[in-house]
């Protein structure tokens, strides 16, 4: 989500996942205990929150990754702060036709739906296994599901916050604002139609798409948190209009 590699430090959590670079900033760690903060009750929670964020994302980080080595790119995963951000060196002479339109499209539509397909998954699992699934769509994060597992409480909760994670991410994510997915693939979009003045186009209705979101969360939602989100794009969105811009980094 975010625009480009944060400095290293000595507390990055390093390790390889199916031979692809994973770093996780310590800053990841602390805004996923900050947004569980209103209903984290105790140790037990605290962990089993954090487990579930970083599981949905770093899946969702797989996601754009597994396939930007698919076409023959070099991709590394970091998760930090708000999200994660999966890269790869774009000077590789290697990727093929991921270097295509199509391809970047295709790469930005793979987290979120790497990250629904595991949802869907676990929800599927949970219902073929006898226990009822509640589905909930609205707004502002979509899709939400209700369920119990019933012989585990730990793992009931696990599953429900990384499903929870999972369609909620996937939902903010597929929204037309950069550098969110949504907005990467619009800006493809644009680009195939108005090679000149593609960028400039998807990044107006990027502003607008995040300066609406940030009134709702104000307004009708009630959410601190979405309002600062959906602001900082704005602002981000607007503040890169002025300058204009090339392609996008990362996922």
């Amino acid at each position: 989500m975010f625009l480009g590699e944060p400095e290293r430090t000595q507390a990055d959590l390093c390790f390889h996942l199916f031979g692809i670079p994973v770093r996780v900033h310590p800053f990841f760690w602390l805004v996923a205990i900050i947004l569980g903060a209103n209903f984290i009750e105790g140790p037990k929670d605290l962990i089993v929150w954090v487990l579930a964020v970083f599981v949905a994302i770093l899946v969702h980080e797989l996601g754009h990754a597994l396939l930007m080595r698919w076409f023959g790119f070099r991709p590394a995963i970091t998760l930090y702060g708000l999200g994660g951000y999966a890269s790869y060196d774009r000077f590789w002479l290697g990727g093929g036709w991921g270097h295509s339109a199509l391809g970047q499209i295709l790469i930005s539509a793979a987290g979120p739906g790497t990250s629904l397909a595991l949802a869907f998954l676990i929800i599927a699992v949970v219902w073929a296994t006898g226990h009822p699934v509640q589905l909930v769509i609205g707004m502002p994060y979509g899709i939400a599901a209700a369920f119990s597992v019933g012989f585990s409480e730990i793992l009931n909760q696990f599953l429900l916050w990384l499903t929870g994670v999972l369609m909620a991410w996937s939902f903010l994510n597929l929204l037309p604002i950069y550098p969110l997915d949504g907005g990467q693939i619009v800006r493809e979009l644009f680009l195939l139609v108005n090679p000149r003045q593609g960028i400039q186009q998807s990044l107006i209705l990027s502003t607008a798409m995040a300066g609406g979101f940030c009134a709702a969360a104000l307004l009708v939602w009630k959410s601190w948190f979405l309002a600062i989100l959906f602001g900082y794009l704005a602002f981000a969105n607007f503040m890169t209009l002025q300058v204009s811009g090339g392609r996008p980094s990362g996922w």
